[in-house]
């Protein structure tokens, strides 16, 4: 199985959580693409002995450090998540598939079954994102659709799991330069640079799948909204992929919800690498958060519109 990452090195340790969860589920050999343009050699020298010392391939792949610097970036994302674009290109041509994660993720079981699906022509498969809910990055709360001049009908993905068919890239000859037409032609409309970007560029080109293996387990007030107040929105059960979306994150304090603790288990391993401990005083942070964001939802049940 080929696994492709991209992270620069304050997100290693993070990154080596997400891939000792993929070991623990998976038994076939993996090999561990790394596209990065600023690592150093003794943080790659660690990630190598962890991934080699589990018996699996370690490949880094440096980028030009001077590669994507005007391209738009915002919020928590760095010029870092373009280089999976470049994979069709800088990945050797042996490889004919190759599943991205996102390093924010936490694998439950399997995903052997979704690596092997068959891309019926198209150039990926990926997985819808969650329902757009008061978006403040987006004011006037437009749909994806109709922000980013799309069908209607079109199904918007995340990007944070995606799998490539590096095959048809290099026969189609997928260029990164169509994404940045993209990005220049609807820069005002964008939120999600390269994921916006994607989800236009292959719109044609896209194969839908089960969002078991890229599930959103939701945040605070939005975990609210969709888990608790709307019957539509129910948790799945026992995803295969927990993707922990936005700015929040497990290894915050700030962050609570079914899987955290889940996380914090694997992610445990890796915190001698430099990363942040976690708070002793996180469940009195979390229930106080919690009861702030319950009553500020039913404030705003019962005066809707204000």
């Amino acid at each position: 199985m080929n696994v492709l990452v991209t992270v620069s090195e304050n997100y290693c340790g993070y990154m080596l959580t997400m891939l000792k969860s993929l070991f623990q589920h998976n038994k076939c050999r993996v090999t561990v693409y790394l596209m990065h343009s600023r690592i150093s050699d003794a943080m790659l020298e660690k990630v190598r002995q962890y991934i080699e010392g589990k018996g699996h391939v370690f490949e880094p792949v440096r980028v030009g450090a001077d590669m994507f610097d005007d391209a738009p970036v915002n919020m928590h994302f760095t010029k870092e998540m373009y280089y999976r674009l470049l994979a069709s290109r800088m990945l050797p041509e042996s490889e004919d598939r190759v599943l991205y994660l996102d390093p924010d993720i936490l694998i439950r079981g399997s995903v052997e079954e979704f690596y092997n699906l068959p891309f019926d022509g198209k150039m990926l498969i990926a997985m819808p994102d969650p329902p757009q809910i008061n978006d403040p990055k987006c004011p006037d709360n437009r749909p994806h659709w109709q922000r980013l001049g799309i069908p209607e009908s079109s199904t918007y993905i995340n990007s944070g799991v995606l799998l490539l068919n590096l095959a048809l890239m290099r026969e189609k000859n997928f260029d990164v330069s169509g994404i940045f037409e993209i990005i220049n032609e609807k820069s005002a409309d964008l939120i999600y640079p390269d994921q916006d970007a994607i989800n236009v560029y292959f719109r044609d080109s896209m194969k839908i799948w089960n969002n078991l293996y890229n599930y959103n387990p939701g945040l605070l007030a939005n975990e609210v909204v969709k888990w608790g107040l709307s019957k539509k929105y129910r948790r799945r059960d026992n995803p295969i992929i927990v993707h922990f979306m936005g700015p929040v994150k497990p290894w915050s304090i700030h962050y609570r919800n079914k899987y955290c603790f889940e996380y914090q288990a694997v992610y445990k391993e890796f915190a001698p690498l430099g990363y942040r401990l976690l708070c002793p005083f996180r469940p009195l942070v979390a229930v106080c958060g919690y009861v702030l964001t319950v009553t500020c939802m039913v404030l705003h049940v019962q005066r809707p519109g204000k």
